[in-house]
């Protein structure tokens, strides 16, 4: 790009990322005055949300406020335990059947609940929920619906198998005949299977012991603290996207020094209106941006100059618009109350419409 300054021709060596959705079709890098234009997407390239560092707040954030067990020797009156978890957990060995494979996993719980007096196991559900993205996100082979028998040799390797759900519907349901002959407890959700997991536990923790056995960090923060639901939710969790640039101990350092109690105690607020969600959200996002009391979109702005000036802007670490701050703020509203009630509750109340792709129709991006 030419640019004369005092009749003389200087090259501009700024590097400004063109950021147009509607051109996020295209399959080439085109050009402007010879300089090429790149095009991104306004989340990630693949149109999916943004992936949360969960594993890395559980060792950091978290473990501040957790006091580790040796549960070894130890005997619990009830073991529930994370379906999608344990379909991991088991290795299929070349030319098993499909039942042989059940008995596998069979074995594998039994193990689990030698110590136990009962055991639950708790599948996820498919049918369509804010947890959408997350399904897509975690699907990196293709593999095409197969039906299983439990006579059928198995062909396909564990981690292709998987990745389609109605697959995993068609094991999952072999798995708990399996598991409910030999007086397992198997409990399949409608949607996602952390809530109904800290719902048996808690049911059960009111008169006996309890373990749980998960590998999620949603399960462990519901199990711990009520107040790090709100955290966890807003800075990214399955059925929200995480802030880019901004991880979840971001967030918990300005829970931890005070500076969001009002705000935060919206989120936990069953009675809260849509109103005052997205008023609070706004203004947390404020704080995240080190900008208190200064409109996103100023905020946006100023760091988009400094950015320019650089010589390199990534859009996706800008700060929301109004819109999506908005739209963000009442999906992690949305998942915290899940939590906190341990119930559904209406999705439409909060932009999620539930429509035939799965997606957010009203999410301004």
């Amino acid at each position: 790009m030419q640019i004369k300054l005092d009749g003389q021709s200087v090259t501009s060596t700024m590097e400004v990322k063109s950021k147009v959705q509607a051109l996020s079709s295209l399959r080439k890098i085109p050009k402007i005055n010879e300089k090429k234009i790149h095009l991104d997407s306004l989340n990630n390239k693949d149109q999916k949300m943004n992936k949360a560092n969960k594993a890395g707040f559980s060792k950091t954030s978290l473990k501040e406020l957790t006091d580790p067990l040796d549960l070894t020797n130890q005997s619990c009156s009830t073991l529930v335990v994370d379906g999608g978890w344990l379909l991991y957990m088991v290795k299929w060995e070349q030319g098993q059947t499909w039942q042989e494979i059940a008995n596998s996993y069979l074995s594998y719980v039994q193990c689990l609940g030698r110590r136990s007096q009962k055991t639950i196991v708790v599948f996820d559900g498919y049918s369509r929920s804010p947890k959408d993205h997350d399904h897509i996100r975690r699907t990196k082979k293709s593999c095409c619906d197969l039906q299983i028998r439990p006579d059928m040799i198995h062909w396909t390797p564990r981690a292709k198998f998987l990745d389609n759900t109605n697959n995993k519907s068609e094991l999952i349901h072999l798995l708990s005949s399996t598991f409910r002959k030999h007086n397992i407890t198997v409990e399949q959700c409608d949607n996602d299977a952390d809530t109904s997991i800290v719902r048996e536990a808690l049911a059960t923790a009111t008169d006996d012991s309890v373990e749980v056995r998960a590998e999620d960090a949603d399960v462990l923060v519901m199990l711990r603290e009520m107040l790090l639901l709100f955290c966890h939710a807003f800075t990214g969790c399955d059925t929200v996207s995480a802030i880019a640039g901004h991880g979840k101990t971001t967030l918990f350092d300005r829970f931890c020094a005070g500076d969001i109690d009002e705000h935060m105690d919206i989120f936990l607020d069953t009675q809260a209106t849509k109103d005052a969600v997205i008023q609070a959200g706004t203004t947390i996002f404020q704080y995240i941006y080190h900008a208190p009391g200064t409109a996103l979109g100023e905020i946006r702005h100023n760091m988009f100059s400094r950015k320019a000036a650089a010589g390199l802007i990534k859009p996706e670490t800008l700060p929301p618009t109004e819109g999506a701050a908005a739209q963000h703020s009442l999906r992690a509203y949305l998942q915290t109350q899940d939590w906190i009630l341990l119930q559904r509750i209406s999705c439409k109340n909060c932009g999620h419409d539930g429509g035939e792709s799965g997606e957010d129709s009203e999410i301004d991006s």
